[in-house]
């Protein structure tokens, strides 16, 4: 799964696949802080992380998931980023690498 993120947008895409979860953008500096904030969908980190957050992802992955499995393959995905420390203390969002 990977959210695409422009200015004017961030798009889920590949729902089914749990395995993997990155955020694929071309935006930079304070152009990705501003779409992360305009679109709800997340935050960048001092350190230049970007963290998602963990509701928005899931209800725009879920609208376009088609595995029957999915709710199964969401708990895994979200249990593995906890297990790995990229999930935030209260769980509301996951930490994410960029693909550019």
């Amino acid at each position: 799964m990977y959210v695409t993120l422009a200015a004017d947008g961030a798009v889920v895409a590949d729902a089914d696949d749990c395995t993997r979860l990155h955020l694929a953008t071309t935006l930079d500096g304070s152009a990705l802080r501003a779409a992360l904030r305009d679109t709800g969908t997340g935050q960048l980190a001092p350190d230049g992380a970007v963290w998602l957050d963990v509701a928005v992802l899931r209800s725009r992955a879920q609208i376009v998931a088609t595995a029957p499995d999915w709710p199964q393959r969401w708990d895994a995905m979200v249990g593995y980023a906890q297990k790995a420390g990229w999930l935030s203390e209260d769980g509301r969002t996951v930490r994410v690498h960029i693909e550019r």
